[in-house]
C-alpha cells in the first residue's frame, strides 16, 4: 500500500498529473470505502476461522469442485494476500507504463532515471526476506512500522520535491540504518531474539523522529519562503 502511494507521487513528479483512479470505477474513494466495509465485516465474523480455512470450505460444493485443487485447498488468507499483491502489482505497473510513455519522459530520455527512483523502495520491499523467518513471524508489527515510517518519509519528500521542482535522489540514505540492522540481525550469531526486538524497536523510534524532524524542517522552510503561517492566515503589515 505504501509503495502504491509512493508510485502515485512518483508519477506526478514526472508527468505533473497525480492519478486518482484507474478507469472510471476504481479510485481513491472506492478503495477507501472498500477498506471501511472490509474492516466492518471482519469485526462481525470469526476471523481466525475465516482466514484459517481453505477457500473450498467457504464455497458451495458445486462451485468448490469446479476449482483446481491447488486453489480450492489454499487457505483463504493466502488467497487474500495473493489478490492484494496482484492488485498492487497491476496498479504500479500501470503507473510505470503511463510515466514511461509520457512525452516529458520520452523527449528528455528520463526513463532510466525515473526507474532508478524505485531502488530505495525496492530495497525496503525485499528487506523482510533478509531477516530470519522466525523473527518476521514473531515481530511483524515492528518491521511493518519501521518500513511504513521510511516509506512515508520518502513519499513526503518526493511530494515536496515535485512541488519545488527539485531533484529527488534515487538512493535515500535514511534507509541505511535499517538495512544494516537487518544484516546484523541475520548474520550475528550472538544476537538474541530479545536483542533483535530491541534493535527493531529503537529503529521505529529513530525513524519516527526522522519523519517528524524532516516534516518540521520542510514546513518551516516553505512557510519562510512563501512568507505564510502553517495553521493560520498571516496578517498583513
Amino acid at each position: 500500500c505504501s509503495l502504491r502511494f509512493f508510485t502515485a507521487q512518483w508519477e506526478e513528479y514526472y508527468t505533473g498529473i497525480l492519478p486518482h483512479a484507474t478507469g472510471k470505477f476504481v479510485g481513491v474513494t472506492e478503495v477507501n470505502y472498500g477498506y471501511g466495509l472490509t474492516s466492518f465485516l471482519m469485526a462481525c465474523i470469526d476471523r481466525d476461522a475465516f482466514w484459517g480455512n481453505t477457500l473450498a470450505s467457504h464455497l458451495p460444493q458445486s462451485l468448490a469442485s469446479s476449482l483446481p485443487p491447488i486453489i480450492a485447498n489454499t487457505e483463504t488468507r493466502h488467497i487474500g494476500v495473493s489478490c492484494w499483491l496482484l492488485m498492487n502489482t497491476v496498479l504500479v505497473l500501470l503507473s510505470i507504463r503511463r510515466v514511461l510513455s509520457h512525452s516529458n519522459v520520452a523527449t528528455n530520455k528520463l526513463a532510466i532515471p525515473a526507474l532508478c527512483k524505485f531502488l530505495t523502495p525496492g530495497l525496503l520491499a525485499i528487506s523482510p526476506w533478509i531477516l530470519p523467518a522466525h523473527f518476521v513471524q514473531n515481530h511483524t508489527r515492528y518491521i511493518s512500522v519501521a518500513i511504513g515510517l521510511m516509506m512515508s518519509l520518502m513519499t513526503k519528500k518526493i511530494i515536496v520535491f515535485s512541488m519545488a521542482k527539485m531533484n529527488y535522489a534515487s538512493i535515500q540514505l535514511d534507509i541505511l540504518p535499517f538495512m544494516l540492522c537487518c544484516l546484523w540481525i541475520k548474520y550475528d550469531d550472538n544476537m538474541t531474539e530479545s536483542g533483535a526486538k530491541a534493535v527493531m524497536g529503537a529503529l521505529c523510534l529513530w525513524h519516527t523522529w526522522r519523519l517528524l524532524r524532516w516534516s518540521n524542517m520542510a514546513i518551516f522552510q516553505i512557510c519562510e519562503k512563501l512568507d505564510i503561517h502553517c495553521f493560520s492566515i498571516k496578517k498583513k503589515g
